[in-house]
């Protein structure tokens, strides 16, 4: 199996095209619900034209927090990205009501949390076309840095009927562990290779030889039987 490998958070067009260069299989731009501060929410017209010099091979996918799905596809089919992340937990019908009015691709994040955190999975997983397991901390989802608790991710990847994306406090340090102990379809990664300057007027910047080491041990760790 070949690993999904998605680098989130991008802001620019370098940490763009250092992601695809490593191989990255799919980019997320968050943007929506202004969520982040907004030193470093990126603005549609970057983000569209960032997406326009992607290579077609490579998703993009606006990942956003907003809550109804008429602001959700306005914003998706303006940047022109090939997929929508749904970061909130907005409701089935109203992922339903997405899924129905556009052909991109959607994945669903649900938090990693407890029992009932398997049947939010289910629930959702007939309108999406991956699930994204991810941390909340302080009632932000994603982003956080957070290390989500991998037993129960494991089980909510056995679980799912759909590829389910490991996200959730990720790293090149921890990486293979992480694959090793829940075997997901594919690893999201922002804050485990982002790097902070104040150079960069706090905006969040990527480091490119933590992409390449991150893209890097996850194809490599898919080549092999993971245990």
């Amino acid at each position: 199996m070949t690993m999904l490998v998605k680098i989130c958070g991008l802001t620019n067009i370098f940490d763009a095209t250092t992601a695809v260069d490593a191989g990255a299989s799919a980019l997320g731009f968050v943007m929506g619900g202004k969520v982040l501060p907004v030193e470093i929410e990126p603005h549609a017209q970057v983000v569209r034209e960032i997406i326009r010099g992607i290579p077609a091979v490579v998703d993009t996918f606006v990942v956003t927090h907003l809550k109804e799905p008429e602001d959700i596809l306005a914003l998706a089919e303006y940047v022109c990205s090939s997929g929508i992340q749904i970061s909130e937990d907005i409701g089935i019908e109203k992922v339903r009501a997405v899924r129905e009015r556009t052909g991109r691709k959607i994945i669903k994040t649900v938090v990693v949390r407890d029992a009932v955190s398997v049947d939010k999975l289910k629930a959702y997983e007939p309108f999406c076309d991956f699930i994204l397991l991810d941390s909340q901390v302080a009632g932000y989802v994603g982003g956080t840095g957070a290390t989500s608790d991998w037993k129960l991710c494991k089980h909510m990847i056995q679980a799912a009927g759909k590829p389910v994306y490991l996200a959730g406090g990720l790293s090149p340090e921890n990486l293979i562990e992480a694959i090793r102990l829940t075997e997901p379809h594919g690893v999201d990664v922002s804050t485990g290779v982002s790097t902070y300057s104040e150079s960069f007027l706090r905006k969040d910047r990527k480091d490119p030889e933590k992409i390449r080491a991150f893209v890097a041990l996850a194809r490599n760790v898919s080549k092999h039987a993971v245990s």
